[in-house]
């Protein structure tokens, strides 16, 4: 089976900037702030764009062709890649764990990681909480306020990659550009909306929230297309991995008896495999079957190689 390239799905949130509609050249009124580019998540699940499999929904393809899309895998999940730009912060959010997602909601756990595509002068996200003192969120919940008082403010740049596990108070800051790799969920509890007077979610989240959870990010610097090429750990957690892949001309990769999620995050790509090709553009992302045994990237650019990981395993 062929490399999958998926058809975004395209959202315009009150927060929306027009940097995906500038990389992708999309043109009209509407500014997507967020493009869902993988997910076989319910309502959000993308079609295969090209090839044979042409308008096939993800969810479809991997029932009728499990063994050959998953591999070894035991979950039908796929990591999910979806692209923001926040032209103003977003929503102050937290996530809930695997235990509370299955037992709430009938989803499962929504741990996310963000790779700074791009930032303006002085952007920030906000990760993480300033104190461990609950009542004092809480009071701070009540009038909408917890965002400015509470909320961590860490500076970012282009290259910069951070692991926001479930429980984290989070939010992507006004000027940040940035392209998300995350597990199977997508439950969301809004704390704060900096009074834009959409829905909260103020008992689920106090609920789920982790107060000593306080991610850094992994500075990796901008990609330079004249340095060596390399390939480094971007994120790790227990449920999903993403390396930064700086490609010069050429590399190749064994797909290890499972699929892989392929991001371009800086120049343009080629995903070459014995299937078929398909040509990959600056925020863009493809899925590389199990069943293709291994890849070869083409091109100068930087690339994440997403996967899922099996249960105990260290990567």
């Amino acid at each position: 089976m062929e490399p999958l390239l998926l058809r975004p799905n395209y959202i315009s949130p009150v927060w929306s900037g027009s940097r995906i509609n500038e990389a992708r050249g999309i043109e009209g009124d509407a500014s997507y702030g967020e493009s869902f580019d993988v997910s076989v998540h319910e309502g959000l699940v993308n079609v295969v764009e090209g090839g044979p499999y042409d308008g096939v929904p993800l969810d479809e393809l991997v029932r009728e062709h499990r063994a050959q899309i998953m591999g070894d895998l035991e979950d039908d999940g796929i990591v999910q890649v979806l692209v923001m730009d926040a032209a103003d912060n977003l929503s102050v959010q937290v996530h809930p764990d695997e235990a509370y997602a299955q037992a709430h909601e009938g989803d499962h756990e929504k741990t996310e990681s963000w790779y700074i595509l791009a930032a303006e002068p002085g952007a920030f996200i906000y990760c993480g909480t300033t104190t461990d003192d609950v009542d004092a969120l809480r009071r701070a919940a009540e009038d909408d306020s917890i965002g400015e008082r509470y909320c961590r403010k860490v500076p970012v740049s282009e290259g910069d990659f951070v692991l926001v596990p479930a429980g984290t108070l989070h939010a992507l800051g006004k000027g940040v550009f940035a392209l998300e790799v995350g597990s199977l969920g997508f439950k969301t509890y809004r704390i704060c909306d900096w009074g834009r007077g959409r829905e909260l979610h103020v008992k689920q989240g106090f609920d789920v929230l982790r107060t000593q959870s306080r991610p850094e990010p992994n500075h990796l610097g901008a990609f330079d297309p004249a340095a060596p090429a390399q390939t480094r750990r971007g994120i790790t957690y227990r449920l999903f991995v993403s390396d930064v892949i700086d490609v010069r001309g050429t590399w190749e990769c064994e797909t290890d008896g499972r699929y892989e999620v392929l991001s371009c995050v800086a120049g343009s790509a080629r995903i070459r495999t014995q299937g078929g090709v398909v040509e990959l553009p600056f925020t863009r992302s493809a899925l590389v079957p199990a069943s293709a045994g291994g890849y070869v990237i083409e091109g100068t650019c930087r690339v994440l190689r997403s996967f899922a990981t099996r249960p105990g395993e260290i990567v």
